[in-house]
């Protein structure tokens, strides 16, 4: 098993991955295979935007797309889009991408990981122990079209 960098050659994979994961609980999102492209093809073609993949043999059950940003306190990453396979869930996989991602913004001088996530999903105490901390000034707000 590995982490290697995505290539457009993985855009397939990546999105059956994200449909397999988002579509079950505890999301229960209604991913298609043609918005889930679109969606991760956006993610890809945006300036400073990097994926990486964790693969296991030659089948990807792990992926992270980010993006390096500028912001008035210092270039950071915002992660766009983490999530692992199911049954590869509560095996390391995750943290190990991330301390990958921890060691890519050391090498490229970038002083933050930001990101959202649900309350109410494990992923959130998954990033609390990874050290993460939540934000006490930011509210995530919207408004239907």
């Amino acid at each position: 098993m590995a982490i290697r960098k995505f290539t457009k050659s993985d855009l397939e994979a990546c999105t059956e991955l994200l449909i397999t994961v988002y579509n079950r609980e505890p999301w229960n999102e209604k991913w298609k295979k043609m918005t889930a492209g679109n969606h991760l093809t956006e993610l890809i073609h945006r300036m400073r935007s990097f994926g990486y993949v964790f693969v296991d043999k030659t089948t990807i059950v792990g992926v992270l797309f980010g993006v390096e940003r500028t912001f008035w306190s210092g270039e950071e990453v915002y992660v766009d889009e983490f999530f692992i396979h199911p049954s590869y869930q509560q095996k390391g996989i995750g943290k190990e991408m991330m301390r990958h991602l921890e060691v890519y913004c050391k090498e490229n001088d970038l002083e933050d990981i930001t990101l959202l996530t649900d309350k109410m999903v494990p992923a959130h105490v998954f990033y609390q122990k990874l050290g993460f901390k939540m934000s006490n000034k930011t509210v995530f707000m919207y408004k239907s079209c």
